[in-house]
């Protein structure tokens, strides 16, 4: 059979077909999204997920109701953009209204991690390798722990940062100057401190002196694609931190300055003496073994070759400091949580450019290389404990007791004031008034006073928990409505 092109010459049917290696890649796509789709699904329905996850639908629901960026949970602010910047997370609003609810949530955030696939698969064609190298690093980067945990860690608008940096980066190497801002512009809109690495690429486009193969940077892409990025990246982080998120919190500071770097000294400039002024102090605590695991756990996977990029590499740097200096190293300092999220494009383009490296000079090996990636990331897989497989194997699903929750979910009008543990908050969140229970430095105890009912898993609240409801139940605050299973609904006795 004969089909027409659109210069007249006749094609082939089997020319026009789909290649084997495209074929792959969608059977690549199709099968991590129904996994890892699933898998979400799971942890929500078992009551896996925790707080931040409410927050998220709580934001989006009030954003669909005509209340911008409404949440209830934190001191200091009745919006989530005096916590941080998420402009692009406030755009998925009007899919939520159409289709409200966490699955769509959770759905999109696994359909836009791997469509990251396919911008890796394009990247390392546009560097010089076949369809097979390409669709090969893209199973290396939906392998990757840090995707994958980034993937199931609840509801997080950095996850799609990866994807909008990686064909960001694509759309760079296109000299696409429209794609690539617009990317940048929806990816500095899922957190301020994307402006750090948007900075990084311009740092890096103005240190190469040729563009592509043997052309030289006009002074058009030098702006477009290194003096810009610079700036806005900068220029983003210090807006955000210095200026928006403290004014959408009343003048406070911007939150997570001091509960995560307070270490270092209780102002920016105290922290910033310290780290000039106290090297060895700094040094030794970021150079404790959990830190320096986590660096392993992060290179490891790609074999290192990320190294034979220094320059591209760099771009991660601030974000790998910040991450190393967190006083909550098991959080931010760890393959397991979405911290991680925008350095994954890099370190994932890094690698892939030293194996073409790799792979032009010796030949015979690319097969093999390939493979020995693949088993290396299957085998870091199961040595880091994949997501999936953590949940496959967990055997403490207590059905008796989600149905319990489900049941007092029920008694609670929904319309109510609702402070909750950290589990049953994303099966609650679509009303106005929600709290943490017990409360913590991020989501203050002192929000509880608000409550009309309090909706508490025991396993999960903490003895200072237990302790507030003896005191409260004591004083006559709180009324016992039900319990069974270790969960019990209260109702405040004078709302």
């Amino acid at each position: 059979m004969v089909l027409p092109r659109r210069d007249g010459a006749p094609v082939s049917a089997r020319d026009a077909a789909p290649a084997p290696g495209s074929v792959a890649l969608a059977v690549l796509l199709a099968g991590y999204v129904a996994l890892f789709g699933g898998a979400a699904w799971f942890k929500y329905d078992a009551f896996l997920m925790g707080f931040d996850l409410a927050v998220h639908e709580q934001v989006l629901w009030n954003t669909a109701h005509g209340r911008i960026a409404a949440t209830s949970a934190f001191a200091a602010t009745e919006s989530y953009l005096g916590i941080d910047l998420i402009p692009s997370e406030l755009l998925l609003a009007p899919l939520y209204a159409v289709l409200p609810g966490v699955p769509t949530m959770l759905f999109l955030k696994t359909l836009v991690v791997a469509l990251g696939a396919v911008a890796v698969e394009r990247l390392v064609r546009q560097h010089g390798g076949d369809h097979w190298s390409g669709v090969a690093f893209a199973a290396l980067y939906l392998l990757y722990l840090p995707v994958q945990y980034t993937n199931l860690y609840e509801f997080q608008i950095r996850a799609f940062a990866t994807t909008l940096l990686l064909w960001a980066l694509w759309a760079l190497g296109r000299r696409d100057a429209r794609l690539f801002w617009a990317c940048i512009a929806l990816a500095l809109g899922c957190r301020s401190d994307v402006g750090l690495v948007v900075a990084g690429i311009g740092v890096w486009q103005l240190s190469e002196r040729w563009w592509g193969a043997g052309r030289a940077a006009s002074q058009r892409d030098r702006l477009a694609f290194g003096w810009l990025p610079v700036a806005i990246g900068l220029g983003w982080l210090v807006l955000a931190v210095g200026v928006l998120v403290p004014w959408f919190r009343g003048g406070a500071p911007f939150l997570y300055t001091r509960v995560i770097y307070g270490w270092l000294g209780d102002t920016p400039p105290a922290m910033l003496q310290t780290l000039v002024t106290r090297p060895g102090y700094v040094l030794g605590v970021i150079g404790s073994a959990d830190r320096l695991w986590y660096l392993f756990a992060m290179f490891v996977p790609f074999a290192f070759l990320a190294f034979g990029q220094p320059r591209l590499l760099l771009i991660t740097a601030p974000i790998f400091a910040l991450n190393l200096l967190s006083s909550s190293p098991n959080i931010h300092a760890s393959p397991r949580y979405h911290y991680q999220a925008v350095i994954v494009p890099f370190l994932v383009l890094a690698a892939a450019l030293t194996w073409l490296a790799l792979a032009r000079r010796w030949p015979a090996w690319r097969t093999r290389s390939l493979l020995l990636l693949l088993v290396l990331a299957i085998g870091c897989n199961l040595a880091g404990r994949n997501p999936v497989l953590a949940l496959a194997t967990r055997d403490d699903r207590d059905p008796a007791r989600e149905a319990t929750v489900a049941r007092l979910i029920a008694l609670v009008p929904e319309d109510a004031a609702l402070a909750t543990t950290s589990t049953i908050g994303p099966h609650v969140a679509r009303r106005e008034a929600l709290y943490f229970f017990p409360g913590n430095v991020i989501y203050p105890a002192g929000k509880l006073a608000l409550a009309e009912y309090l909706l508490v898993d025991a396993r999960e609240a903490r003895p200072a928990g237990h302790a507030w409801l003896v005191a409260a139940q004591r004083d006559g605050q709180i009324t016992l409505l039900a319990a069974a299973d270790g969960v019990s609904l209260w109702r405040r006795s004078d709302p």
